[in-house]
């Protein structure tokens, strides 16, 4: 049979288990058992506060996605002049000012729609017309100056000619004078009777009538004037730097003696009449001769038709 007896070295081992037991450097077996309940209970606490950690840290992070990338209800974000989207705003209002942006904004950014105001505007309709912007005694060659009160009578043509801008008339003044050109005595037989008439249009009224009367010629080239037979012509316009735009028109009829007889001699008596336009202003000047005469070329287009265009410039220009 083999030998029973415990070896030398494990009555050693025992002896040392034994004396370590009760140094307390190894516990009882009741006392291991509660420690190892007490540790299962600590694990089974710290394992339930990780889980509610982590709920709540997945709750947090599920909001925050939500409010980045879920689907916006609200405004959409401003955009900075360099075409970046800011921030979305929160609903706990900031202690502090917001900073100032550090960059100006992209010139690529079109700028803001403004209103083009015209750089000059023609003066307002005035409520009569002044004695200055008419034909005057003063004027070289002009005598017994005097308004007309009746009312303001069209020029004749034919009945083709119409003139549709009378719609447009704000306001309008008629003087009468006799003229007598430089070689006539302050005295003697006028040359011509003058009618000067200023007239201010509301619109384009002023631009119209000009090309009515260009029109007028056109349509007319001959008419009744009263109870004379007339020819008119167009002669263009008074040059340059007299008004705007302007129009010159040759009247003539057919010569007469004294008694108002035709002579038959194929002559005829030239009667002219100029408008000039300055702005939204006409003067017209209509000389319609005496006793049958009428102003020379020369000195209806300067003394008359040019003094007109100047008062008109000083008064409207």
């Amino acid at each position: 049979m083999p030998n029973t007896e415990p070896s030398p070295d494990v009555e050693r081992a025992f002896a040392a288990l034994s004396s370590d037991t009760e140094r307390g450097l190894l516990l009882s077996g009741p006392e291991l058992r509660r420690q190892a309940v007490r540790r299962r209970s600590r694990r089974l606490a710290v394992t339930a506060t990780a889980a509610a950690v982590l709920v709540a840290g997945g709750v947090g992070a599920g909001w925050a996605m939500s409010d980045d990338g879920g689907p916006d209800t609200g405004l959409p974000p401003a955009i900075s002049g360099t075409g970046a989207a800011s921030a979305p705003a929160t609903t706990t209002p900031s202690l502090l000012p917001s900073p100032a942006p550090s960059s100006a904004p992209s010139s690529s950014m079109p700028p803001p729609p403004t209103s083009t105001r015209p750089t000059t505007r023609p003066p307002a309709l005035p409520k009569s017309i002044p004695g200055r912007a008419l034909l005057s005694d003063s004027d070289a060659g002009l005598s017994d100056v005097a308004r007309v009160e009746d009312p303001f009578e069209q020029l004749d043509f034919c009945s083709k000619a119409k003139f549709p801008s009378e719609a447009q008339v704000g306001v309008r003044a008629t003087v009468r004078m006799f003229y007598r050109g430089p070689k006539s005595g302050a005295g003697s037989v006028p040359d011509d009777t003058v009618y000067n008439t200023v007239t201010v249009y509301r619109g384009d009224g002023a631009v119209n009538y000009l090309s009515e009367l260009r029109r007028a010629v056109e349509a007319c080239p001959s008419g009744k004037v009263g109870d004379a037979e007339a020819q008119f012509d167009s002669l263009g316009s008074l040059g340059v730097g007299v008004g705007e735009e302007s129009v010159l028109i040759d009247r003539s009829y057919e010569s007469r003696d004294g008694e108002g007889e035709p002579l038959d001699n194929g002559s005829r008596n030239h009667t002219y009449i100029a408008a000039i336009r300055i702005g939204d202003a006409v003067t017209l000047v209509d000389g319609q001769g005496y006793e049958g005469w009428g102003a020379a070329r020369p000195d209806f287009e300067k003394q008359l038709a040019g003094r007109a265009a100047a008062r008109l410039e000083d008064w409207r220009g």
